[in-house]
């Protein structure tokens, strides 16, 4: 198993039907896979049920033998991932469940998901920089016309819709890039994505605001900044810069993934002095302090010697 120890919330992210929702087996694969040549919602719906074996781990390997449901899934996803973010998310995560596996990880090579993964994430980034910047021009026309009720009312429209699209995002690049994490314990594999900006787009995601998403980032960052080409990029990425926010956090999770990912960048001489310069070190008294003040308080009076 890959993965291991880092918490992203996963499990919670797509929870299994209620008792008025549809239920998936086994038994019925065949009928779900007919679904997949049907229309969009069809191919939702069937990926969907899918992805409900693929979360039962007792399921893996008798999915992972099944060459009609994995060909059949890697096509949807090749021809209709750009049409629906529900199907995309499907479809990765039923992939994710496998990667989760070493032994699986030969299926993820084949069907060229990790390469799909990364195409989709590039696609998510864009999107949300396009709206991003359309909801800044809005908030831009109603400064200068604030008595407009219309420049308002579309102003809040396109608030709404980027609102939707980073709640549809989370769980997506959430599961994608936990994938990649995966698959890239293989450091021939971790190179290709190197090749294929995997960098930036991870740097990109420290603007976002989830925890969880945040959490799985900084590991994969911490992981690719032991080789100093990786260390290099992020430099150039403003990383340093990009973590300050991040420093206190009261998620524990997130405070420990961070402090260790600039433990990593801080053997380089440079970005110290950009530690420095950006006003870490008084975070990390301040951190030591209330290290000492809770450690103090939890333990006992008499101090064995070591």
């Amino acid at each position: 198993e890959t993965g291991a120890g880092i918490n992203t919330g996963l499990g919670s992210s797509q929870p299994l039907p209620s008792d008025d929702e549809e239920k998936a087996t086994m038994f019925e694969l065949d009928s779900y896979l007919e679904l997949l040549y049907d229309d969009l919602q069809a191919k939702i719906r069937g990926t969907g049920l899918i992805l409900q074996l693929a979360r039962n781990p007792d399921n893996l390997n008798e999915l992972a033998s099944n060459e009609s449901m994995l060909s059949a899934v890697s096509r949807v996803f090749r021809d209709d991932w750009k049409k629906s973010i529900d199907l995309s998310t499907n479809i990765v995560y039923v992939f994710f469940c496998l990667s989760t596996f070493s032994q699986f990880h030969f299926i993820i090579a084949h069907y060229k998901v990790g390469s799909l993964c990364m195409q989709v994430v590039e696609h998510e980034i864009k999107r949300y920089d396009s709206l991003s910047e359309e909801v800044e021009k809005k908030k831009k026309r109603v400064k200068m016309d604030p008595d407009n009720v219309e420049i308002k009312k579309d102003a809040e429209r396109s608030r709404k819709k980027l609102l939707t699209l980073v709640k549809k995002q989370e769980t997506l690049l959430r599961v994608a890039f936990y994938l990649l994490l995966n698959i890239a314990e293989d450091t021939r594999v971790e190179l290709k994505m190197r090749n294929k900006s995997l960098i930036p787009m991870l740097i990109k995601m420290l603007e976002r605001n989830n925890e969880e998403l945040l959490i799985l980032v900084i590991s994969f960052l911490k992981k690719l900044s032991i080789f100093a080409e990786n260390k290099d990029d992020m430099e150039k990425l403003g990383i340093i810069k990009k973590l300050l926010r991040i420093v206190p956090s009261k998620n524990e999770t997130l405070m420990n993934v961070t402090l260790r990912l600039l433990l990593n960048l801080s053997f380089d001489p440079g970005l110290r002095d950009l530690m420095v310069k950006e006003g870490y070190l008084p975070k990390y008294i301040a951190l030591l302090s209330t290290y000492v003040c809770v450690t103090s308080v939890n333990s006992p009076t008499d101090i064995p010697l070591l």
